[in-house]
């Protein structure tokens, strides 16, 4: 046999053993490193808070009235329809919060379009109350309506229109209060 031929196949054998060899090598470095290693795990359910808003004419019947056209009939002491100039009628509201959220509380008034009754034939307040009803007294005792209101919290109002004296004779309309509870 040739000696280079011999010298080429021991250089081979040499190579192939150092493969090998970090083969091997690699092989339990992978998996010493694997058994090493080590995992930690955290987890939470979370739920969104929730909360109905309605409103009752009684005091004790709460409902939703979610819309303009579900509106609630609100009971006027005195009958709202043969107003004159100087005219206050007085009605009772309240609002509740039930759920598990807090909310801001708003109140808007709007006149309704398609009638003849204009903002300057009106002007209206409303008031917050210990109990529910509503007359000049319990609105002059009345403090400021809640800017928010938690949950389970009743809100009882009163509700003060009085006819200015710009009112023209026979106007009439829809006067909609609308009260908005928003998630704080």
């Amino acid at each position: 046999m040739d000696t280079s031929s011999a010298a080429k196949g021991l250089r081979r054998r040499r190579i192939y053993a150092v493969l090998a060899g970090g083969l091997v090598l690699g092989v339990g470095t992978a998996v010493t490193l694997a058994a090493w290693n080590d995992s930690e795990f955290a987890k939470s359910t979370f739920t969104a808070g929730s909360f109905v808003f309605q409103g009752s004419t009684d005091g004790t019947a709460f409902a939703d009235h979610a819309s303009e056209a579900g509106a609630a009939d609100l009971t006027f002491l005195v009958n709202p329809t043969n107003l004159s100039p100087g005219d206050t009628v007085y009605a009772p509201y309240a609002v509740k919060l039930t759920g598990s959220s807090a909310a801001d509380l708003t109140q808007t008034v709007a006149i309704a379009s398609g009638g003849t009754l204009i903002a300057a034939d009106l002007a209206f307040d409303a008031v917050a109350t210990t109990a529910f009803g509503c007359d000049a007294t319990a609105f002059a005792a009345g403090t400021a309506i809640p800017t928010s209101i938690t949950a389970g919290q009743t809100v009882n109002l009163c509700l003060k229109v009085s006819a200015t004296e710009d009112l023209v004779q026979g106007h009439t309309g829809t006067v909609t209060w609308k009260w908005e509870a928003v998630s704080q």
